[in-house]
């Protein structure tokens, strides 16, 4: 794992408390201000009826990759929440391996706007998906 070593944990911890994300084997690889790699294998129960990743297993990565990446952008003791997203799909995921690559476009006070590629890796590299998403940052104070 590459960590930027300016970056508080946040995200690392954060994304491990999530048991969804165990559940369908991702793990974030790479963090960085503004943005998180997170990396996840086809396997059995994560497909759909013919045979393919299951869209909603890339897009809750994907939506999980745009948050985090949020909250490393985020005040101290704030917390991300999604409030909107688009995704496009642009071929079926045939592959072993993937990665969703999220990133701040435009961080705010209060919202900001994110995007994630999600990449087949395995046996080829090309691109499956992409997400854009608004999340809405939890102020400590309660705003």
């Amino acid at each position: 794992m590459a960590f930027d070593e300016t970056l508080d944990t946040r995200a690392i911890d954060g994304f491990a408390s999530q048991s969804f994300m165990a559940t369908l084997g991702a793990e974030v690889m790479e963090t960085g201000k503004g943005r998180v790699r997170v990396r996840f294998r086809r396997r059995d129960g994560l497909t759909q009826q013919h045979g393919y990743l299951h869209a909603g297993v890339s897009t809750a990565i994907a939506d999980s990759a745009c948050g985090y990446s949020a909250l490393s952008m985020a005040p101290q003791g704030a917390d991300v929440l999604t409030i909107e997203f688009k995704s496009n799909f642009l071929r079926p995921a045939s592959g072993d391996l993937f990665e969703a690559r999220g990133r701040v476009v435009k961080p705010g006070a209060q919202i900001m706007v994110c995007e994630c590629e999600v990449w087949e890796i395995e046996p080829k590299e090309r691109m499956i998906m992409t997400m854009t998403a608004t999340m809405f940052i939890m102020n400590p104070e309660g705003g």
